[in-house]
């Protein structure tokens, strides 16, 4: 764990000590609700510091943590749902913004993530060699048909190991992806296939022959809520 990443939670738990003590941290139970907005800041920018951690388990490990961490101070907070937060300003919410979403509404909601048969190494540009992956990823619903996906998604590439227990090597290759609008499903979207397709140009060409694992991760929108996670093994420069 980075230093910076050590000195952010040791400020996390002080901040937040006084809203969730069993926790760990020793401050006495505060309802300032200042104090909440700022551990809930903290904890937003602290799962965007442990993201870059380069050991996959502890990665997860604390963003795990810090995703519950959340839950427990919004568990404990002292805003209702309807209020403001102190010094924000009152606009007007959206019509029916305070009831539940109805089951019909997140019926057809990802459950799944499947990353496609065709993923390929390919060549965009016309040149020699291939440049980069064509990575099609497709979302299921509960009942295991293809769903649209608003959200974003990350797409690792990672050396393939044999003979070995731990298959996932070192990486390769990373790319965000975000798609969050009308035009990003319209440009990503390939309604024939019923996935989403990202063409992906790689910083470091990786050679011909070898054997890689793509990984996706779905994250949908407000980025607490249950992520989504594919992987898929191919040969760079053959089609599957």
């Amino acid at each position: 764990m980075t230093l910076r990443l050590k000195q952010a939670l040791a400020a996390a738990c002080l901040v937040a000590g006084g809203l969730f003590p069993a926790a760990g941290c020793s401050l006495t139970r505060s309802p300032d609700a200042e104090r909440l907005i700022m551990a809930l800041d903290l904890a937003d920018a602290l799962r965007e510091e442990a993201l870059k951690l380069p050991d996959a388990g502890q990665r997860e490990r604390l963003v795990s943590g810090l995703i519950q961490m959340r839950e427990l101070i919004m568990g404990e907070s002292p805003l209702k749902g309807d209020e403001p937060a102190p010094g924000a300003p009152r606009l007007p919410g959206p019509e029916g913004a305070n009831k539940p979403a109805p089951p019909w509404a997140t019926m057809f909601a990802p459950a799944s993530l499947v990353i496609g048969f065709f993923t390929r190494s390919r060549n965009f540009g016309g040149g020699a060699g291939d440049e980069g992956l064509e990575v099609r990823i497709q979302p299921l619903d509960q009942f295991g048909d293809p769903s649209k996906a608003v959200g974003s998604y990350r797409v690792e590439v990672f050396q393939y190991r044999v003979r070995t227990t731990e298959k996932k090597g070192d990486r390769l290759g990373h790319w965000f992806v975000s798609v969050l609008d009308a035009e990003a499903n319209r440009k990503f979207y390939d309604p024939v296939d019923r996935s989403y397709v990202f063409p992906l140009l790689w910083v470091t060409p990786i050679e011909p022959g070898a054997q890689v694992i793509v990984q996706a991760t779905y994250y949908p929108p407000g980025g607490f809520q249950e992520k989504l996670f594919a992987q898929r093994v191919i040969k760079i420069g053959q089609e599957q």
